[in-house]
């Protein structure tokens, strides 16, 4: 990068402001201030260690020499410029936390920006807070007021680009800059990558378990953002790396030794990693015939209201979600639309819909839960069973119905502290029995002690479904894993759970590769929830809905297959390379 190599400065506490006055007499120049940069990343330490880890919870996160080692190189052997393209599954986040909290230690992170895809933003907000006590805040938190307004941000990287952040964000100086799924910023002519060609910043990790998804110069692309000029220009590139039909490699030597230098990249293989299996139960019941018409009656409700105005998409998205989930979270929803003066347009259909629930004396999904639990009650080591549900309202009504049958009982929702939620967590794994839990603890939460979890409801984007059962079935884990799915016959949690989750074999991806396969509806700006209830509210009859899910399955088996065909593809190039591991 400089006229100053790093790895060969031995900087101590003596010698650091030697070694940044020797370079600062130098005449001024970007490389040798990306020197100086470097350089004050290790001050203070003669070793270059990584001072941080010693303050860390070893019950928030167990680190694993491959991360640690990717880690410390990314800092101190790469300059603070890296590209960590780990195999999908071996915790590329955990690295970026664990670099972010050694350059906090090291007070080298004055701002921060981590830009993710839309869906991926939450879990990294919460993963950064509950393993390494870094507070950031998200674009889609209540307290976000604008990228100038705060000094650590995690946001999607499509709201950093849009018309309204845009210039705001390239105004800023950013110490450190975070790109997850960097992949989609392969193609130099979209605005994804003009935006971060042009960003600022002193340091840059970028992730991606796929640096080469349809052509072998992505990898130029994404590197020469990271390290200009390393690869040259990209005619060169290709003539020098790439033969005519881009489909292999040539001058491999070289090409390794060049991305020595920017890329990290473990393979599943050559860790000690082993997950246990996940065994998937999926039980759909007939809805009683009151719960039958309740559905009916809110669905016809949600279409009329949607073709009348379309500005109440996600209240009327909510009321889908809820009638599959409880009659008890339905009403409360149902009331507050009552209490709006603005549905007085609809009060008759809201009524009857409130007379309904009333009418509604067996909750299917209760009695079977029961079964569930007590199977597990019968054969697991006290019993212990997660039960996730989307909604507050399903939650009381499931813990009221536990506890009356003896059960011992422990909620989880985003009312409780820290303190309350630690509590709670240590109770449940002492005591045993039965978590019900909202999504507040779908991440951020490690639970290895449990085995056996239940979708009381399923929510209908597939990334949160795998961040629930991401609780239990995680590096750590020594048993088989359970999942139980619950669902009402031929309501929308059936078509999405049959056609769709099982059509893409949700219950046996991983965070990593879901974010692949659902790359298209990310590049588009749509979201798989906002793709279901166009359909649901758009299908004229049963079966036409019937065919649009199908549609959609079929859309997303092709995804499914492109993913898996990028990562072959990356394995065969990548085969024989060692790529960031160290010669002994």
């Amino acid at each position: 990068m400089g006229s100053y190599d790093l790895v060969d400065i031995e900087v101590t506490h003596e010698s650091v402001d030697e070694v940044l006055d020797s370079i600062s007499a130098e005449p001024v120049g970007e490389n040798h201030l990306q020197t100086v940069r470097a350089a004050r990343i290790q001050a203070g330490q003669p070793d270059s260690e990584l001072r941080s880890l010693k303050e860390l919870d070893e019950n928030s996160v167990k680190l694993l020499e491959h991360q640690v080692d990717a880690a410390y190189r990314a800092l101190f052997e790469m300059d603070g410029k890296a590209l960590l393209a780990d195999e999908v599954g071996l915790g590329k986040t955990i690295e970026v936390g664990m670099i972010l909290k050694e350059m906090h230690f090291r007070e080298t992170d004055d701002s921060v920006l981590v830009l993710t895809p839309a869906q991926l933003a939450k879990q990294w907000q919460a993963e950064l807070r509950e393993k390494f006590g870094l507070d950031f805040v998200c674009n889609y938190d209540d307290k976000f007021s604008g990228f100038d307004a705060h000094d650590h941000i995690i946001a999607s990287i499509d709201t950093a680009k849009s018309d309204r952040y845009r210039e705001i964000v390239l105004r800023q100086d950013w110490d450190v800059l975070v790109l997850d799924e960097a992949h989609y910023v392969k193609n130099e002519e979209t605005d994804r990558y003009d935006l971060i060609d042009r960003l600022s910043y002193n340091y840059a990790f970028f992730l991606t378990a796929t640096p080469i998804q349809n052509k072998l110069t992505d990898l130029y692309n994404i590197v020469s953002l990271l390290r200009p000029g390393l690869f040259g220009t990209r005619d060169v590139f290709r003539h020098y790396f790439v033969d005519s039909d881009q489909e292999t490699l040539v001058n491999r030597s070289e090409l390794q030794d060049r991305l020595d230098r920017v890329m990290i990249r473990n393979r599943r293989a050559d860790t000690d990693i082993d997950f246990t299996d996940r065994t998937i139960d999926t039980r759909t019941f007939e809805p009683s015939p009151q719960e039958r018409e309740l559905y009916q009656a809110v669905s016809d409700y949600v279409k009329g209201a949607y073709s009348q105005d379309q500005g109440q998409k996600l209240v009327l998205m909510l009321l889908q979600k809820e009638v599959v989930s409880s009659p008890a979270a339905l009403e409360e929803t149902i009331e507050k639309r009552l209490d709006d003066q603005s549905e007085l347009t609809h009060a008759n259909e809201l009524e009857s819909i409130l007379a309904l629930i009333e009418a509604t004396e067996t909750v299917t999904k209760q009695e079977r839960l029961l079964d569930i639990v007590e199977e597990a009650r019968d054969n697991v080591e006290k019993g212990r069973v997660i039960v996730f549900t989307q909604f507050r309202a399903t939650q009381r009504e499931v813990l009221d119905r536990l506890a009356s049958k003896g059960y011992t009982v422990h909620s989880f929702h985003g009312g409780h502290s820290s303190e309350e939620k630690e509590q709670i967590v240590e109770n449940f794994e002492k005591e045993g029995g039965v978590l019900v839990s909202t999504d507040a603890m779908s991440e951020g939460r490690n639970l290895q002690f449990c085995n056996i979890l239940v979708n009381y409801d399923l929510p209908w984007n597939p990334m949160r479904v795998e961040q629930r059962i991401g609780r239990v079935h995680r590096i750590g884990q020594k048993r088989r894993v359970y999942i139980f799915n619950m669902a009402l016959k031929d309501t929308v949690e059936e078509y999405v759970l049959e056609r769709l989750y099982h059509k893409i074999d949700l219950f046996q991806q991983t965070v990593g590769e879901l974010s692949s396969i659902l790359s298209r509806l990310e590049e588009s700006g749509t979201s798989f929830e906002d793709e279901i209830f166009e359909r649901l509210v758009n299908a004229g009859s049963e079966a036409d809905l019937e065919n649009d899910f199908d549609k959609m399955a079929v859309d997303l088996q092709e995804q499914r297959d492109l993913a898996e065909k990028l990562e072959e593809f990356n394995s065969g190039v990548f085969e024989g390379f060692d790529l960031g591991a160290s010669d002994d």
